[in-house]
């Protein structure tokens, strides 16, 4: 009976394993339906800078273009992940450019999709970065003893304010393609920190843990109350208009970061990446960019934060 009981955990350990990685970490889109990958929702902050008829063009327009040469759409941060060429370009910025191309964008609105990254990617400028899956270099597998899993839990490290007073933000590296965001935002509105509020209270009784599979059953197994799920998206959607994101670039960290190693030698690598990501904002050095142009507020919220090791 007993080994009966283990061998019944192993598998429902196992099934909750397996949904974990595919819902989590291989489904591209954490879940979502592709069939909604393309919707205009009026929703985020980037698609209210456009008429509901503009966001259905420029959609279709982004949807042509993930045919063409590939494209992912991060709706929360804003962001829009080019494959062909590799670049990461700011939702607002792409929305404005479509905007501005006024009824011929309406018209043809794949051309103008296509022309704008076509524009953006003879130069960086504000709202648009470059990454390359080669960060580290070709054929090289370590920075400094760090391989990219190593240089990625640092650069995330760098980015953790110790004392500063802050609202958590988000944040994303991606160790293969060689990008990292960071969400900042000093403080939710009062308005966003009562819809958490009137959210959780709809999350029902707290679940009492008597072990491991009781934590996984209440975690990846139970389904939300649905109520609960849509108050906390509402309440997540508004406080993404108050969040501001930083971009950076693996590439031109790294390099910068093997260019101070010798000034702070006896330094962790986390300390020595918050100095070169500082300074890459303080001094506006390339390899780093906005979604949209930062108040003074969020500048210095974002030095705080990156510049405040122990």
């Amino acid at each position: 009976m007993t080994i009966a009981l283990v061998v019944i955990g192993v598998l429902v350990l196992g099934l909750a394993g397996f949904v974990f990685w595919f819902l989590k970490i291989r489904d591209p889109l954490k879940g979502e339906d592709f069939s909604k990958k393309w919707n205009a929702e009026q929703k985020w902050g980037w698609q209210l800078t456009l008429t509901p008829e503009q966001e259905q063009a420029f959609m279709s327009g982004l949807e042509a273009y993930d045919e063409e040469r590939g494209c992912y759409l991060k709706r929360e941060e804003g962001i829009l992940k080019v494959y062909r060429p590799m670049m990461l370009i700011s939702l607002f910025t792409l929305t404005e450019g479509f905007a501005a191309r006024g009824p011929a964008a309406m018209q043809d609105p794949a051309r103008a999709v296509h022309d704008l990254i076509m524009r953006y990617a003879d130069a960086e400028i504000d709202g648009v970065i470059y990454y390359d899956d080669e960060w580290m270099g070709e054929d090289v597998d370590e920075i400094d003893g760090m391989d990219k899993y190593a240089f990625t839990d640092a650069m995330m490290s760098a980015t953790s304010a110790q004392g500063v007073d802050h609202e958590h933000a988000g944040g994303y590296a991606d160790e293969d393609n060689g990008y990292l965001t960071m969400g900042v935002l000093a403080k939710n509105p009062e308005h966003v920190a009562r819809m958490y509020e009137d959210a959780f209270a709809l999350s029902g009784p707290p679940v009492e843990y008597r072990n491991k599979l009781d934590v996984i059953k209440d975690v990846w197994l139970e389904e939300e109350n649905p109520e609960y799920l849509a108050a906390h998206e509402r309440a997540e959607v508004e406080k993404s208009k108050y969040v501001n994101t930083l971009i950076f670039c693996y590439q031109r960290v790294a390099n910068r970061y093997r260019e101070t190693r010798p000034e702070m030698q006896y330094a962790e690598p986390k300390d020595v990446l918050s100095v070169v990501m500082a300074r890459m904002v303080m001094e506006d050095q390339s390899g780093y960019t906005w979604t949209r142009p930062p108040s003074d507020e969020q500048r210095k919220l974002a030095l705080a934060l990156l510049s405040n090791r122990s």
